[in-house]
């Protein structure tokens, strides 16, 4: 659509960029000289740039005239090259650790020039790469990839930096089902904007520090969410308080700067889940508890991950959850309330400070158990756990191991590095369908 005195050519050497030659007799520090006489045109259709350029290509901050200044002559002009557009292979594009900068992906996209290529595109891959622009302007170049399912942009320099997209955060008809942005600097979730089709978003490593009320009503249709290894951190003071000239305090004075609580009266970190979500990761998160809500929102969650954060009691969990990994915090004793979660078949609290263990608390449903790593002195394995298969107390400080009744389906048992001096009569009785057993590391004489 370019009127005769602009002129779209390949550059030289270089497949992955295009020039724009202007071919005006107009003489100018930044025209091009012509190559053949061009013919004059009226003023009426002397439009501008921005007018002429796809609306795509004017988002980019490193638009293409620069490129085009720079160039000493006009080359003639050729249709594009095919190799300028991303061409899946079995539905996959993938452009990972490929350098690509904003402009070369745009190029590679581009609506007008790679429509039956982007029609083709199942599952894009632009991870590990160099491609430093906000989410939303990179969203607007997947409005005509209708069909795809997946994209994965990690590791790249995406950030949010839109105060108020609400007036325009509308996307057409959209299939995507997984968004991969995690190590992104990306920092705030406030002013998300996302196909509310997705179903799996991956947020690990980002900077959020928190999730904001609207964040579960922009993404109604989330199933799985991960945000790992942010810090969901409750600030003691406000900005206005921090803005405040801070007096050199006297010796001895313990200043507090940041806590990670969330009983307080400006709220939690965690101010919003999608109540459909059935698989969540928040490991390494800084979190010490969860909001008080969130057993009775997430109904349908079945997967939870929350090792190596700060937990010093075992919060509520939904009745549905059947995969629950608490490993690497502070947790001291297990409630009552784990006996509630009768769906619950795996259950990892390694690396905790339980002292105790009473196996009647534990659901008649768990399969796996791993209570490794703690300190626990004595252990009654009981009829409460007949559904157990396997079982981990190694590294605890156990001197009496007891089969106080029949569990048929204990299949694998480590009791290594412990204290236990013997085994009591009538254990493996009480074990029929036994087949791992290590005792390695104990005080057996």
């Amino acid at each position: 659509d370019l009127p005769s005195h602009l002129k779209l050519s390949p550059a030289g050497k270089a497949p992955r960029s295009l020039q724009l030659s202007r071919n005006s007799g107009r003489s100018s520090g930044a025209a091009l000289e012509p190559s053949a006489p061009a013919e004059e045109l009226s003023r009426s259709r002397d439009r501008s740039l921005l007018q002429i350029l796809s609306p795509r290509l004017r988002r980019s901050p490193g638009n293409f005239l620069r490129k085009g200044e720079r160039n000493t002559t006009a080359l003639p002009t050729a249709p594009p090259e095919p190799t300028l557009c991303g061409t899946p292979i079995n539905g996959t594009l993938n452009l990972s650790h490929s350098n690509l900068t904003q402009d070369e992906l745009m190029l590679k996209l581009d609506e007008d020039l790679c429509k039956a290529q982007l029609d083709r595109i199942l599952e894009l891959d632009i991870s590990h790469n160099n491609v430093e622009m906000d989410l939303l302007y990179l969203f607007t170049l997947f409005f005509h990839m209708e069909n795809t399912l997946s994209i994965d942009a990690s590791f790249n320099k995406l950030t949010i930096n839109i105060l108020d997209p609400s007036s325009f955060c509308e996307f057409p008809s959209h299939q995507l089902l997984f968004l991969n942005i995690s190590n992104n600097p990306i920092n705030s979730l406030d002013t998300l904007c996302l196909p509310s089709s997705i179903k799996e978003i991956d947020l690990s490593f980002t900077n959020i520090s928190q999730i904001p009320l609207n964040f579960a009503k922009k993404l109604v249709n989330l199933e799985k969410m991960h945000v790992q290894g942010n810090h969901f951190i409750y600030r003691a003071f406000s900005e206005s308080e921090n803005a405040l000239p801070m007096c050199t305090p006297p010796p001895g004075t313990v200043h507090i700067n940041a806590i990670s609580f969330v009983r307080k009266e400006v709220g939690t970190p965690i101010e919003s889940l999608p109540d459909k979500v059935k698989h969540l990761r928040m490991s390494n998160c800084s979190i010490v508890e969860l909001p008080e809500w969130f057993a009775d929102t997430v109904e349908e969650l079945l997967f939870l991950d929350l090792s190596s954060n700060f937990i010093s009691v075992l919060p509520n969990f939904p009745p549905s959850l059947q995969h629950l990994d608490i490993s690497n915090n502070d947790i001291k004793f297990i409630s009552p309330s784990l006996k509630s979660l009768s769906n619950l078949t795996v259950f990892r609290i390694q690396n905790n400070k339980i002292m105790g263990v009473h196996t009647e608390l534990f659901p008649s449903a768990l399969k796996k158990c791993d209570l490794s790593k703690n300190k626990v002195k004595v252990l009654s394995l009981t009829s409460a756990l007949e559904k157990l298969e396997h079982l981990n107390v190694s590294g605890n400080l156990i001197t009496r191991l007891e089969a106080a009744g029949h569990l048929p389906a204990l299949t694998s048992l480590d009791s290594s590095h412990n204290l236990i001096p013997e085994l009591p009569d009538g254990f493996g009785a009480s074990l029929p369908g036994l087949k791992y057993f290590n005792l390695s590391g104990n005080k057996i004489s």
